[in-house]
């Protein structure tokens, strides 16, 4: 399993390292979505920095983006966050975004300083 979800007081950081499938993004958008703690999430950071390899295909982020309407029906509130450099990380993530299936949220940082540094202020900032 080439990811790691650490659950923290408000949010869920998922770690991905190694050769990352679709199959196992898939298996890591379920655990953290059907965790009893998901609808009192805040944010969850995607840390993508040390993948070796991102298996990645038009339909299976069209798939994945489609997957985020529900859960972020019932969490409105929560801010998606990712970490990563590579092109074709970047190339996904803002194909994700072109669907705009939610209004959630959705930034991408080099560093992982920077994506909590722009959590941090999302969270202090009033509702």
């Amino acid at each position: 399993m080439p990811y790691r979800i650490s659950w923290e007081p408000e949010g869920a950081c998922r770690t991905y390292f190694g050769r990352v499938t679709i199959a196992e993004r898939r298996a890591s958008f379920d655990a953290i979505a059907a965790d009893p703690r998901f609808d009192r999430l805040r944010y969850v950071l995607t840390d993508y920095l040390g993948i070796d390899s991102y298996e990645v295909t038009p339909e299976a982020t069209a798939e994945i983006a489609a997957l985020h309407i529900g859960p972020l029906f019932t969490n409105p509130r929560l801010l998606i966050v990712a970490v990563a450099t590579r092109p074709d990380v970047l190339a996904a993530i803002d194909q994700f975004r072109s669907y705009r299936f939610t209004q959630a949220p959705c930034q991408v940082f080099a560093t992982t300083a920077e994506a909590r540094g722009w959590i941090a202020a999302q969270l202090a900032a009033p509702a």
